[in-house]
């Protein structure tokens, strides 16, 4: 999906909708084994589990973009804040819902768009039981320190639960986007970002046993930098490979263009 796009999407809002609360929906545990499951649509075994609507008194009609939507994935899976879901119910695309905090085993939700409702005589827009599926999900980032990727015992345990939430979903693309800092010449900059996501490619493909099939390296080089170039830390911040899981690839994403000219990777940018 194009950057402006993720962005509508980032900034998008919804009207007030008012919606009847479910009957335990407010509660502070996840519900489990959720019996209500209106997907007839294969592929995800994530969901929501539980619906948190804020609460004014004994005020029963809530507004449900200020709803929190408690999903049964979290940091343990790799998914970061900010990531954005499709979510279905009956086979049916209901809204769009960005990831705002996580945990351990789950994540906070909330609406950013609403397509339509499943049931049109019901309050109720969202239910326990219907099923996200990615649209733009950020996993993992990989930094590189002097040409190589830096890994830590740590993030060796994080890609592996990464990896296992990518093949939860075989038929959606990974973009592995390749960044570098602003020193060097724009054109190696370039080759080196596509390197460094071939690197990252590589090892999920021979550790993780993610197909290549499936991933999809993109050079971006200086071009989205997260961080000011102006220090050593701002550069480190900024020579990284994002790993990111979408409904559909990017045109600069395509097969034609994944691999670019061998590059140095013990030079550092």
């Amino acid at each position: 999906m194009r950057a402006a796009a993720i962005l509508a999407l980032l900034l998008g809002n919804i009207g007030a909708v008012t919606a009847q609360p479910e009957a335990g929906a407010a509660t502070d545990s996840v519900a489990q084994n959720s019996s209500e499951v209106l997907l007839d649509m294969p592929g995800s075994k994530y969901g929501i589990q539980a619906i948190r609507y804020p609460r004014s008194g004994a005020v029963t009609q809530m507004i449900v973009n200020q709803a929190k939507y408690v999903a049964n994935f979290g940091d343990r899976d790799g998914v970061k804040p900010g990531s954005i879901f499709d979510v279905y119910g009956g086979g049916v695309l209901v809204g769009v819902l960005r990831v705002e905090q996580t945990f351990r085993d789950s994540a906070f939700l909330r609406m950013v768009t609403l397509e339509r409702k499943v049931d049109p005589n019901s309050d109720v827009v969202i239910k326990r039981g219907y099923r996200l599926y990615p649209k733009y999900v950020l996993l993992e980032t990989v930094n590189f320190g002097s040409g190589k990727p830096d890994f830590t015992p740590g993030m060796h345990e994080r890609m592996r639960y990464a990896a296992r939430f990518i093949l939860s979903f075989p038929d959606y693309p990974v973009v592995l986007e390749g960044h570098t800092d602003n020193t060097g010449k724009k054109s190696e900059n370039v080759k080196l970002a596509i390197r460094r996501a071939v690197s990252i490619e590589d090892y999920l493909n021979d550790i993780q046993l993610v197909p290549r099939s499936q991933m999809f390296p993109v050079g971006y080089a200086e071009e989205r930098p997260l961080a000011s170039n102006s220090t050593e830390m701002g550069r480190f911040s900024n020579r990284r490979v994002d790993i990111v899981l979408v409904d559909e690839l990017p045109p600069e994403a395509s097969t034609g263009s994944r691999r670019a000219p061998a590059v140095d990777l013990s030079v550092p940018d």
